[in-house]
């Protein structure tokens, strides 16, 4: 009777594309495109010693790579140890690629992704990546690609898991020995816990002086009370069960920084998510010699947007600010020019 033993295939769906897309013309089936901007490509080869394989093509300082379709997603059931490898050769040295994975619970809520990089040269290489799933984690939505200009071929993609319960059952955990413990010198704190072979009397000398006013009756709300005092007019919260509630008030700082270049291509910034702030701002400094624009987008997913507010022109050597007024879970700034010319792009947020 044959067995199969989880871990030993890959749980990823045409995770070494040898299904070609239905929908997608040169494309491998389960996955599409992400990121780039209208001159980066991706062409679906294939040659007869090393096989079929997905070539990225970028342009643009952002990145651009393929990400599973929201069906294909890795279905974790109830293994929380997973091994994620892929197979990418670059077309240069110091290619910069990178490995994101989306959590995603079991009522379709997308977290934050896991995100990884990694540089690359010229052979074409094999990355893992071990990872943990919490219990509230169904699914893991999995993309590769490219950071910054450049050539990426993705020969394969293969996950699978670790730590399967017939190789739990075979480990022996070994039974330790109580050591026998013969005298103590000084008394201190136990770090752990230890077993005494034998009782071993101590003769520790103890004085107590107290002096005791102790009231024993019932304690009740109405009669006896304590009194606050406070420099605002302001009540103090109690729980439901009468217990004060404190808030521990302050405030945190966050900036980054991009230089980019704006050309007719539309590009956009680096994706940021914003769902733990509570003030978001981009400035916007044109050090170039042609004039720009730059509109703030808001995404639900990091992959639908839509456009906030209007667009902003960005003239010679002015400083803009843009602050979205809606609110959604992701955000970035799009921006191009007519002719090209360099801008410096701040986003600087509070929580």
């Amino acid at each position: 009777m044959k067995k199969t033993i989880k871990g030993t295939f890959n749980r990823v769906p045409n995770g070494d594309f040898l299904r070609k897309s239905n929908f997608q013309e040169s494309f491998p089936d389960a996955w599409c495109e992400i990121g780039g901007n209208k001159q980066s490509s991706w062409s679906f080869k294939q040659e007869p010693r090393e096989g079929p394989f997905l070539e990225i093509s970028n342009t643009t300082a952002l990145r651009a790579g393929i990400i599973q379709v929201p069906e294909a997603a890795l279905n974790v059931g109830n293994v929380r140890e997973w091994l994620i490898k892929t197979t990418l050769r670059g077309d240069r040295a110091n290619i910069q690629a990178y490995l994101r994975i989306y959590p995603i619970s079991s009522k379709g809520e997308v977290s934050k992704p896991w995100e990884y990089c990694f540089g690359l040269g010229l052979e074409r290489e094999q990355i893992k990546q071990v990872i943990s799933a919490g219990s509230d984690v169904d699914f893991l939505r999995l993309e590769t690609g490219i950071i910054g200009p450049g050539s990426l071929d993705i020969y394969k993609i293969i996950g699978y898991s670790l730590f399967p319960n017939c190789m739990k059952r075979r480990v022996k955990k070994v039974k330790q020995k109580p050591c026998r413990i013969n005298s103590i010198q000084t008394i201190g704190e136990i770090i752990k816990p230890i077993q005494l072979a034998d009782p071993i009397p101590l003769k520790i000398p103890v004085n107590v002086q107290a002096n005791v006013n102790a009231d024993v009756r019932n304690l009740t709300p109405i009669r006896d009370k304590v009194q606050i005092f406070g420099s605002h007019q302001v009540p103090i919260a109690t729980s439901v069960c009468g217990r004060v509630q404190m808030e521990i008030s302050g405030h945190g700082f966050y900036e980054s920084l991009e230089d980019v270049t704006a050309s007719e291509t539309i590009a956009s910034t680096i994706t940021r998510d914003i769902s733990g702030l509570t003030r978001c701002s981009f400035a916007v400094l044109n050090v170039g010699s042609q004039p720009a624009y730059a509109q703030a987008e808001l995404s639900p997913d990091g992959v639908h947007w839509a456009e906030e507010g209007t667009t902003h022109d960005v003239n010679l050597g002015k400083l803009i600010l843009i602050t979205p007024t809606k609110f959604l879970r992701y955000t970035r700034l799009s921006f191009w020019s007519e002719n090209s010319t360099r801008l410096r792009i701040w986003v600087q947020a509070q929580n």
